[in-house]
């Protein structure tokens, strides 16, 4: 039976980090081991990982260094096949690696996803997900394609989120580890790497990721940090460059042109220097990207009119009021 190293990386989570770990624990695919990186947490993080360790459950306790390194850290300990990374406060169902084990070992050199269901409380959570047909998850045999429909070169732009995928380690030591560093999108980037270094994605229906966003928490994904930012905005440049590496595609400039004028709305105006070389990039590519969804019919009428940088400006200091 192929071995599964489930990777937790865990900061100030002691309230919700057990649902995670007995998530892990409950898998029906049972030669699994569990590493619970504790990123130097200042609440009873560790004490609460401590409990749960046992021959499955190693703990590991690293000076407060970022998800990213902390699943570094992960990887250094981790003897399993294939590797599941899974953040705290998420839950995946219980026959998710077994069912993507199944179908990675008949595909061998290929990457398992799944779908996800965003969830915002752990009471009556949904058995399906609304995004099954979506057209972002799907199996494929050809990575550079499935990358560029991600990105949106085919449409919309889309996010797989980090619980979705089961990797094989073998793509991990041919594509390398996490980059190290602090980026609301490292999984973006560590994924996009993974994408390009399989030979194809194999889609497992029925089996769920669920995606615990808190209203309260205050995540990596929504700090506006100028170093944070700024290495998205590295993120999409080093996506573009994979891209190129992997021999382009007729809509690699559509796809990118998307992701910088999608970095330049969402970060306008509370980082305008960023946002101005994002926005320089976009307007080199000479293609025009039609205005996502900002607001609602108020917001989009004035983005009508005045254009989208007035519009985010006004919604922005109404909401600080």
């Amino acid at each position: 039976m192929a071995k599964v190293s489930i990777i937790i990386p865990v900061y100030n989570s002691a309230a919700i980090m057990g649902k995670s770990i007995n998530s892990a624990l409950n898998q029906t695919h049972y030669d699994i081991e569990i590493i619970v990186v504790d990123d130097g947490s200042t609440d009873k993080s560790f004490e609460v990982a401590k409990t749960f360790e046992s021959e499955r459950v190693k703990i590991v306790k690293q000076v407060n260094s970022g998800a990213a390194i902390a699943r570094n850290t992960g990887l250094s300990f981790a003897t399993g096949d294939y590797i599941q990374f899974l953040d705290a406060g998420d839950l995946i169902t219980i026959d998710k690696i077994e069912k993507q084990v199944l179908q990675l070992e008949r595909n061998p050199n290929m990457l398992a996803v799944c779908n996800y269901i965003q969830i915002d409380n752990y009471e009556n959570i949904p058995s399906f997900s609304t995004i099954d047909q979506s057209s972002f998850i799907h199996s494929s045999d050809n990575p550079v394609n499935f990358l560029i429909n991600l990105l949106g070169g085919n449409g919309q732009s889309n996010f797989i989120q980090t619980n979705c995928w089961l990797v094989p380690r073998n793509l991990i030591l041919k594509a390398g580890l996490w980059r190290e560093f602090r980026c609301p999108d490292d999984d973006g980037e560590f994924f996009s790497r993974m994408i390009l270094a399989s030979e194809g994605i194999v889609h497992v229906e029925g089996v769920y990721n669920y995606y615990y966003m808190s209203t309260q928490s205050n995540q990596l994904s929504t700090n506006m940090n100028s170093k944070y930012v700024m290495n998205k905005l590295l993120s999409i440049q080093l996506k573009h460059h994979y891209l190129i590496a992997a021999g382009g595609h007729p809509n690699l400039n559509k796809a990118i042109a998307m992701q910088y004028f999608y970095f330049s709305i969402s970060h306008f105006p509370q980082s305008k220097k960023i946002v101005a070389i994002a926005y320089k990039r976009y307007k080199e590519f000479n293609i025009k990207i039609k205005l996502p969804i900002i607001g609602g019919r108020f917001i989009m009428l004035l983005s009508k009119v005045f254009g989208w940088k007035i519009s985010r400006f006004l919604r922005y200091h109404l909401r600080e009021k």
